[in-house]
């Protein structure tokens, strides 16, 4: 569709002691004038290709160093459609599963463009009560039972290597 903006993301997670994924999100100023919970994301710079546009933005709009953030896979892509002229723009924007491989307490957010400064690392339930937006949810929804399916096939994954042993 000519006019559509592309951009990507990320779902940024670590994992705790008890390995419970908490969800990276960051606050900014929406084109409504509120302020919201979101995941980083951004547009795609030329020919750059989507997976290094989405790491790209997030280090960017996190300060996060590339190399501490670990792309999982695609989760989806979802559509931000002018309907009723409440903003100049429609935007596909393609989010990734990321995970963060260091320490989450270095994490800090500038306050730069439209975002405020403002962090925080949120549970699976925390972030159902704080993202507006349904798609959102739903995407972190959909990462937190691929985390948990994953943790699953490692778990029988060792326990096959070890009954080998």
């Amino acid at each position: 569709m000519a006019g559509v903006i592309q951009s990507a993301g990320g779902i940024i997670y670590y994992l705790d002691k008890q390995q419970e994924p908490h969800y990276l999100l960051i606050k900014r100023h929406a084109l409504s004038g509120k302020i919201e919970w979101v995941a980083p994301k951004g547009k795609i710079q030329g020919d750059e290709p989507i997976e290094k546009t989405a790491l790209r933005e997030v280090s960017e709009e996190t300060a996060i160093p590339i190399n501490q953030l670990k792309l999982k896979q695609n989760l989806w892509v979802t559509q931000i459609r002018n309907l009723e002229n409440k903003w100049p723009l429609d935007k596909d924007v393609t989010y990734f599963l990321m995970e963060f491989i260091w320490d989450p307490g270095v994490v800090s957010i500038d306050q730069i463009e439209w975002y405020v400064g403002v962090h925080k690392w949120a549970t699976l339930q925390e972030v159902l009560g704080l993202i507006y937006y349904q798609d959102i949810r739903e995407l972190i929804r959909k990462s937190y039972l691929l985390i948990k399916q994953n943790q699953k096939n490692t778990d029988v994954r060792k326990a096959f290597l070890d009954k080998l042993s």
